[in-house]
């Protein structure tokens, strides 16, 4: 996701984007001021879907609204708690101990469980419900049907994913960060080096247009660089 300063630098190229845009007559005819317009509306286009992702995060939080790995652990347990009812309800009849203490778990007793200790009991407990030894007389007795076990093994793969989620965010994270750096050095690059260069000489040709894309311009210059939208103040001798 954007820093608060990328976006920033991110709102200012698309106002210059705009500004380019906005009466692209002047430069009709200069081939190269075209497609350093072309290259700043790609960078634009790649860096806008984490300036989303980032509002659609911002959104969730404020709403309160549960994560997907919440939803996907809150499943779990209602999924899980439903068939280790039957479950338990099943080894009490048969005085089978090991297995009550297989199932001896409400809807409440899942949610507490946390990361792998939640994957291995609702494991536990599909192993158990679905082996050959009991599941002829769950099927017929507590209606533990087919669709239901592969509901609880359809949560247990939804969670598992979730749950390698955050590692493989990092990774994507670093991977990500990387890119967006280097896509903003290329922009800092692509407008000092050769946008502002380039401009120089409409500010006879067309001074509206130089004078609404130098306005434009404000923080999207390499990091640290100074805006520089004419020419430098003669020094005194």
């Amino acid at each position: 996701m954007l820093t608060a300063k990328q976006d920033n630098r991110l709102t200012a190229a698309e106002t210059l984007l705009a500004a380019l845009q906005h009466d692209p007559s002047p430069y009709a005819t200069d081939k190269a001021l075209q497609a350093v317009t072309q290259r700043l509306a790609e960078l634009i286009a790649t860096m806008l879907p984490l300036r989303q992702q980032a509002q659609r995060a911002t959104l969730a939080k404020v709403a309160g609204q549960p994560s997907g790995k919440e939803q996907a652990r809150a499943h779990l347990a209602l999924v899980a708690a439903e068939i280790a009812g039957d479950v338990f309800a099943y080894a009490d009849e048969q005085r089978n101990t090991a297995l009550q203490a297989v199932a001896d778990y409400s809807q409440a007793d899942f949610e507490k469980l946390r990361g792998s200790r939640l994957t291995d009991a609702a494991t536990a407990l599909y192993n158990a419900a679905s082996g050959p030894e009991h599941r002829k007389a769950l099927q017929a007795d507590y209606d533990l049907t087919d669709a239901r076990l592969q509901e609880l093994a359809d949560a247990l793969a939804a969670f598992d994913a979730l749950k390698a989620a955050p590692r493989e965010a990092i990774i994507d994270g670093k991977t990500a960060r990387a890119s967006l750096r280097a896509e903003f050095a290329e922009l800092g690059t692509l407008l000092q080096d050769r946008l502002m260069r380039q401009l120089r000489k409409y500010e006879r040709r067309a001074p509206a247009f130089y004078a609404r894309v130098v306005a434009a311009r404000q923080v999207v210059d390499r990091p640290g660089a100074a805006v520089s939208a004419g020419p430098k103040p003669a020094t005194a001798a």
